[in-house]
């Protein structure tokens, strides 16, 4: 511009700190740009076009936010990058000045002719915007101009970033609160179904957006589970994704929150969002601690609602609480899941089942406790269960029951008393209540075994008659037994010195027939004797070697009958162990004839050992062998394989249930494995010295 008086200047001076002071004084974004331009247009500065323009980070255009002189242009205008005088002062972060703008390429005609100034608005060193001086007058400009609008330039500068920081920090202030009533509202809610509508609510509503969903991260499946959507043109609650698939599969995999801006032309899009009006996505992973729960997605239809960074930041701010809050409302579920199943299972219990507190009195009970005892909840309420429950008899023992209880598994058989006086007999089980380490009381269980007690002492005691019976019946049956056997003999005797063949036949069976009977009724009353108490052992020195010698000599013959070879292995040296001699021959014997009689041209074998204070008999066949299952009952009394081995190889099934009873009788036992054709190996295993030891438990007679 040409020359101006001093009192021009002076004019001009004025105007730029009315200006400053105007700028000073404002405190938002928009007033800021509308009194920069307004102070700019003072007539002694002579502008004929004051615009501000401000930059769109996300688009890179350029926004007109204020503007005189430029009549036919709205505020709202946009200019797109690299268009524009404005850009040099843009990218450079410097004045730019162009003297003739009808000469420059780049010129948004505003005026026909005349010169520009271009100066960056600069906060926190980058460009956030241009402030833009038109003249109608060719190189209008000089280096006054300059010096006014820089610093005119520096004092927005200066404003826009305190505005923007006054709004930054309302906005944290307003995202502090929000998160702060999200976790207030999220807090109240512990059911899942509301907790996840609330998480999603709450998000749309945080961060302005049109829509989205949650989904929740199964581990097992490694699947994502759509649980809520505000996704109004399609139904997707329950729809499961691929770990890794669509916006929430991708957040999931790689914990990174994603920013879609076009979704319909995103590859990654799954097919079921194929008609969706869904413009632009973001999405996030819900963590805690580092571990996944889900996925959440916001989601607007507005090609205008462009998501940035802010958003994402905003979201990831609250995906944590939402985490927690799904994650507590899951916790929460499955405690009140299981809860009611346990209830339901107490409530449908045949078993009575009543809860006590660390007083040991009653807080709960079921409706079997009710029945069995007759007691109602309203009259139990409260009151000591042993007190209650025990006669005078038992009571000490009820109180040590429920003692037991409070810090182990106490079970037992007792008898308690009913409402209306009558004893009944019940299983007892009493276990610790124990919460967080803390004991809070006792779960006891009782079970009516009345009438099982008394059947089984009716059991019981017809057994023991029977087996006193035929324990006293051991001479009469035998008596006969042994006369039959011995006359035929004799007859026997007497035909073959008559050369009558025809009888001798006929008697060799009557003498083998009492034998086999006689044999069956030897086993009968042996497991008789024990079942009675009465069969008494006699340990004495045993000379090993020569009871093994005796029993190959007795078992050969059954050996030979069909076609087996026997193998002995038993160390010369073996000595002495003091047992029952003839209940081990026994034993011996029936290990040994079973193998004999289930292998066919096969191979048996007998080997013995001393390992420490043991001694170890194996019998080994190559014979038929048992499945696993024949096996499990085969040490049973008159139990064999199947039918089928009974009809074949005949036996009554005594013989292995007596030798397991013989063995246990002198602290020992015998156990047996097969293979179904590949034979069996039965093992005696006895104490050297049985006359400290004590019989083991009958655990599988």
């Amino acid at each position: 511009m040409p020359s101006r008086p001093a009192s021009l200047a002076s004019a001009r001076q004025s105007a730029l700190l009315r200006l400053s002071a105007e700028i000073a004084a404002s405190l938002e974004e928009e007033d800021v740009c509308q009194r920069v331009v307004a102070g700019l247009r003072d007539e002694s500065l002579g502008y004929n076009l004051i615009g501000v323009f401000l930059l769109d980070e996300n688009t890179g255009e350029r926004i007109l936010r204020a503007c005189v002189g430029w009549d036919h242009v709205q505020v709202g205008m946009r200019i797109g990058a690299g268009h524009g005088l404005t850009e040099q002062a843009l990218r450079s972060k410097k004045l730019s000045y162009t003297p003739d703008v009808a000469k420059a390429p780049d010129y948004v005609a505003t005026f026909p002719t005349g010169s520009e100034v271009d100066v960056p608005l600069i906060v926190e060193g980058e460009a956030v915007g241009v402030l833009c001086v038109q003249s109608h007058d060719v190189d209008a400009f000089g280096k006054p101009d300059f010096e006014i609008l820089t610093a005119a330039a520096n004092q927005a500068s200066i404003a826009i970033a305190r505005a923007r920081l006054l709004v930054n920090e309302r906005k944290r202030a307003d995202e502090q609160q929000a998160l702060l009533d999200s976790m207030s509202d999220l807090a109240s809610a512990l059911e899942l179904p509301k907790v996840l509508r609330a998480v999603l609510n709450r998000a749309v509503k945080l961060l302005g957006v049109a829509g989205g969903q949650v989904a929740i991260y199964h581990e097992a499946t490694r699947e994502m589970e759509i649980v809520a959507s505000e996704i109004v043109d399609g139904d997707f609650i329950g729809t499961r994704l691929a770990y890794g698939e669509g916006a929430m599969g991708i957040v999931a995999k790689t914990l990174q929150g994603i920013v879609i801006p076009n979704y319909n032309e995103w590859i990654g899009r799954p097919e079921l969002y194929s008609k969706s009006n869904i413009h632009s996505v973001m999405a996030a992973p819900l963590l805690i601690g580092g571990r996944l729960v889900g996925s959440i997605a916001t989601t607007h239809g507005d090609p205008a609602r462009v998501f940035g960074a802010d958003d994402l930041r905003r979201l990831k701010l609250f995906a944590p609480q939402a985490a927690i809050a799904i994650e507590n409302a899951r916790l929460f579920t499955n405690a009140d899941r299981q809860k009611q199943f346990f209830e339901a299972v107490v409530e449908a219990s045949p078993v009575a089942i009543v809860t006590l507190d660390m007083k040991d009195d009653i807080v709960q009970l079921n409706p079997a406790f009710e029945r069995l005892f007759g007691w109602t909840p309203d009259e139990v309420m409260g009151k000591n269960l042993d007190s209650l429950i025990a006669t005078p008899e038992t009571l000490a023992q009820a109180r040590a029951y429920t003692s037991m209880a409070a810090t182990q598994t106490a079970k037992g058989i007792g008898k308690r008393k009913r409402k209306d006086g009558s004893i009944i007999d019940v299983e007892l089980f009493g276990v610790p209540v124990t919460v967080n380490g803390e004991r809070i009381g006792v779960f006891a269980l009782y079970h009516d075994v009345t009438e099982l007690l008394r059947a089984k002492s009716e059991a019981e005691s017809a057994n023991k008659a029977k087996s006193q019976f035929l324990a006293s019946m051991s001479h009469e049956l035998r008596t006969p037994l042994n006369a039959i056997i011995g006359y035929s003999e004799m007859l026997e005797e007497d035909a073959r010195d008559r050369k009558d063949t025809a009888s001798v036949g006929d008697l060799e069976k009557i003498r083998s027939a009492g034998k086999h009977l006689l044999s069956l009724i030897n086993d009968i009353l042996d497991l008789s004797k024990i079942e009675a108490g009465r069969m008494d052992l006699i340990i004495e020195p045993v000379d090993l070697p020569a009871v093994i010698a005796d029993v190959k000599a007795t078992v050969q013959p059954l050996i030979a009958r069909n076609g087996n070879t026997l193998e002995v292995s038993a160390a010369a040296t073996l000595g002495t162990m003091y047992t029952d001699g003839t209940k081990l021959r026994q034993m011996l014997l029936n290990l040994l004839s079973n193998a004999a009689k289930f292998t066919e041209k096969g191979t048996v074998s007998l080997s013995v050992e001393r390992a420490g204070g043991e001694i170890f008999f194996r019998v080994r066949d190559t014979g038929i062998g048992i499945t696993p299952e024949q096996m499990s009952r085969l040490f049973e009394a008159f139990a064999q394989a199947d039918a089928g081995t009974t009809r074949r190889y005949g036996g009554t099934g005594l013989g292995l249930a007596i030798t397991r009873r013989f063995c246990r009788l002198m602290g020992g036992d015998v156990t047996g494995v097969s293979e179904a054709g590949s034979g069996s190996t039965f093992t005696i295993q006895l104490p050297a010295d049985s006359r400290a030891a004590k019989p083991a438990p009958e655990l599988a007679l």
